[in-house]
């Protein structure tokens, strides 16, 4: 960018946020301390502003925030940020004045909660509620000067913060229990500390998060871990956070735990009693299986020690590097090697909802490359002749993603603004003035490229070698023209198909297939590098497929266009036949380890075949240690009465409270289309 547009643009940012700002209500609780209230400001008519959309190109909310708010103060901050430094290039000097001007908004959009908090104080009739509101604008005065002194002003003003990051009320939170920890400590030495009061004060900031829109929020909270010289970092605030959750039942925000070799037993049973109730909480990070590949990719012990994840599961490095993310079609891959590069012709446009009922419709489309004609069907004699022409279109795509890749990050070393507001979160960017993407703030450059469902592509492949060239049941181009009529009128064929072996059931020809193209995927991933000699990070993952069953047309497995795919590294729903331990077994025959952006595992249990009394917290105990010991990254392990939800689909009016895990998210389910509920319902195991 030239050098003269860099005002203009931070300035327009700049404006965007103070509308944004003064759009949102003063709001000091009835009850409680935590004062701000997040509504989400489509009410208040801002979406078709285009100034306000100015935000998004600057911060997709998708990391955490860093904590030079907390460690400095906001008075700090406008300190350092108020003059042009002699060394400030036209860049920095105009980033540095940006972070000022958002930073004196932020001051004045606490103040605001001072005085209203005192005006209610001088009204109220009652001592002890005019002790309560004082405290309150006490409170807001310190965090609008100074930094916080005590865990109540740090959760305070990590509160505003947040709910002045987005209009919509969504972000990732990141590793709450360790940036506060300091404050705990602070309150702890000079006998402060009020668990129980604490307490409350966490349950209050759930309930402002789901008064807000629940579901695919980014509100992913990680707790524990373990430090760079591997001792443990769980602390008191580690199973405060997760009491409040156990109190309060709702679907924000979205728990996630890290494990590791000397997390305390104490950490172990909470997660077991919690995931025993069947709510999908917490997600399950084993620390053993995921650091391993970052420091292999080059990431220091110290960075990836600081990982938490995104709105979903991919990984990010806390106060240490953003995230963008792309996401490869896997099983589309097997279409366009089907139709020697073109797409299925029974694929017409489909209007969809991502995932709620209230959300707005779309027509997707596939975003891979048509055209590459990797081998003609005619003339493969064997197996071995599809799988070559299969890994050749899949080089191919992979190759045309990192392309896509290669430009975004020489955008982002030239020219991407992030956001001043959370570059100012970030002490090396009010030291420097650079943005975190150019030297002030990000040492982990977190480029992703995720796989798209390895399972269901694998399902395919072996349905492939199975009814073609083991039992003859027709020929390649005998199943093209079946999925090219979405098998009408192929019924008996589509049958034999469903009846192929499939991944999840301890299968090994299919799961040596799925581990084939998921190594093909990761190495070639892996060893890229942009021009400027930035990796691109892999994962084995699918956040998109429900999108993706949409754009992809009937396959080899003998799914019909638009019927499930599955997510990650689980079985396509419905195929799944054996139990959990199968499943588990499937997965561990494949590399997930290596995908160190987000290799997931969703295990959905069945509530009806686990009324066990006091076995079924034993059974989710082994089934966890099972995970950690298969080399599996990430378990998403769920719990749900396959007849509560199908009957929570007929009466929505009874289910108000019933919360499912999704993928990276919790929400209720009937909140969620039609098409995600089937999702759901037809995984459990």
């Amino acid at each position: 960018m030239r050098e003269e547009n860099w005002e203009k643009k931070i300035g327009s940012c700049v404006a965007a946020y103070r509308h944004l700002f003064a759009a949102y209500e003063t709001e000091i609780p009835q009850t409680g301390f935590l004062a701000g209230l997040h509504t989400p400001m489509l009410k208040y008519h801002l979406a078709g502003d285009s100034e306000i959309w100015r935000i998004f190109e600057t911060d997709n909310m998708h990391y955490p925030m860093g904590d030079a708010c907390l460690q400095c103060g906001i008075g700090d901050i406008l300190e350092r940020t108020k003059e042009r430094l002699a060394v400030d290039t036209e860049e920095t000097a105009a980033y540095r004045q940006g972070v000022h001007d958002i930073y004196e908004e932020v001051q004045k959009f606490i103040l605001r909660h001072k005085k209203r908090a005192e005006e209610l104080a001088a009204g109220a009739k009652e001592q002890r509620e005019r002790a309560r509101l004082q405290s309150i604008a006490d409170r807001c005065a310190r965090v609008a000067v100074k930094k916080p002194e005590g865990f109540g002003e740090a959760l305070q003003l990590f509160w505003f913060l947040y709910l002045l990051r987005s209009p919509f009320g969504g972000g990732c939170i990141g590793r709450l229990d360790q940036r506060l920890y300091p404050f705990y400590r602070m309150d702890l030495e000079r006998g402060a500390w009020d668990r129980e009061e604490a307490l409350r004060e966490v349950i209050q900031f759930y309930g402002k998060l789901n008064e807000m829109t629940t579901g695919d929020t980014l509100r992913n909270l990680m707790l524990s871990g373990q430090n760079s010289l591997g001792e443990d970092e769980t602390n008191e605030l580690t199973y405060l956070f997760l009491e409040a959750y156990e109190r309060t039942q709702d679907a924000e925000p979205h728990l996630n735990v890290r494990i590791h070799a000397k997390t305390p037993e104490r950490l172990w049973d909470a997660c077991v009693r919690m995931l025993a109730s069947g709510k999908g909480q917490p997600t399950l990070y084993f620390d053993d299986n995921i650091l391993p590949a970052m420091e292999k990719a080059g990431i220091s012990r110290e960075d990836a020690c600081a990982y938490a994840n995104d709105g979903c599961t991919e990984t990010v490095y806390e106060g240490k590097s953003g995230i963008v993310f792309w996401q490869h079609e896997m099983v589309k891959t097997v279409e366009l090697t089907m139709f020697e590069g073109k797409e299925n012709p029974s694929i017409y446009p489909v209007s969809m909802k991502k995932n709620r009922k209230t959300a707005p419709e779309f027509v997707p489309h596939t975003q891979l490359r048509t055209g590459f004609c990797a081998g003609r069907l005619e003339e493969m004699d064997s197996f071995a002749d599809f799988m070559r022409a299969f890994e050749a279109q899949l080089t191919y795509q992979i190759s045309c993603w990192l392309a896509v890749i290669d430009k975004k990050i020489e955008e982002d070393e030239r020219e991407t603004l992030t956001s001043p507001l959370i570059g100012g979160t970030f002490e090396a960017c009010i030291r420097t003035g650079r943005d975190p993407l150019r030297g002030g703030g990000f040492t982990v450059d977190n480029y992703q490229l995720l796989s798209g469902t390895v399972s269901t592509a694998a399902d395919c492949l072996r349905a492939v070698e199975y009814a073609v060239f083991e039992k003859g049941f027709c020929t390649l181009t005998g199943l093209r023209d079946a999925m090219a009529a979405d098998f009408e009128g192929h019924e008996v064929l589509r049958q034999r198909l469903l009846g192929a072996p499939k991944y999840g059931n301890g299968d090994k020809r299919v799961n040596a297939l799925a581990a084939r193209i998921s190594r093909r995927f990761l190495e070639q991933v892996s060893a890229w590098r942009s021009k400027s000699g930035k990796r691109v990070h892999p994962g084995l993952y699918n956040i998109d497929f429900k999108i993706f069953a949409n754009v992809t047309g009937a396959t080899p497995d003998g799914r019909r266009f638009r019927d499930a795919i599955g997510e990650h590294c689980s079985p396509t729903p419905g195929r799944a036949k054996c139990g959990p331990t199968a499943i588990v077994e499937s997965a561990a025959a494949l590399p997930m380890e290596e995908g160190y952006a987000s290799s997931v595992l969703q295990l959905s249990l069945d509530k009806g075949s686990f009324v066990m009394g006091a076995d079924r917290e034993a059974i989710i105990r082994r089934l966890m240690e099972a995970s950690k010991e298969a080399g599996i990254p990430v378990l998403c392990l769920s719990m749900y009465g396959r007849e509560e939800l199908t009957a929570a689909q007929r009466h929505p009016e009874q289910y108000g409270d019933l919360i499912v895990r999704v993928w990276g998210f919790n929400a209720r389910f009937v909140e969620l289309d039609e098409e995600l509920q089937d999702h759901i319902i037809n995984r459990i195991s």
